[in-house]
């Protein structure tokens, strides 16, 4: 039973001696009347895909704006595919519009 006891505790102090600390954020996506549309624990930054979901002659622009007011507002056109892709967007929550009002749906990779 000492054994047993000794090794738990030799265990656990090396696991909280070697665990690493990441830093780990939130990132949501909301639409323009403020409903969550995505949400992703990210470490610093990851790529927001919006594909609309009526894309075929789809054209404008995505905006995303950053709510709680830390960056800058991201524009992206709409491409071909009718999509628009924002890449390295930082963790918090974002608004996302899309020109035309078209209906839209979200991914967030890292």
């Amino acid at each position: 039973m000492l054994k047993f006891i000794l090794g738990f505790v030799v265990g656990l102090l090396g696991f909280l001696l070697v665990q690493e600390h990441v830093q780990a954020a939130d990132i949501k996506i909301i639409d323009s009347t403020g409903l969550i549309r995505a949400v992703r624990v990210v470490k610093d930054t990851s790529i927001v895909k919006v594909n609309l979901v009526d894309a075929p002659g789809a054209r404008g622009e995505c905006v995303a704006t950053n709510v709680d007011g830390i960056a800058s507002e991201r524009r992206e056109p709409i491409s071909g595919k009718g999509e628009c892709v924002f890449s390295s967007l930082a963790a918090g929550t974002w608004q996302i519009t899309v020109s035309g009002g078209a209906r839209w749906r979200v991914r967030i990779d890292e």
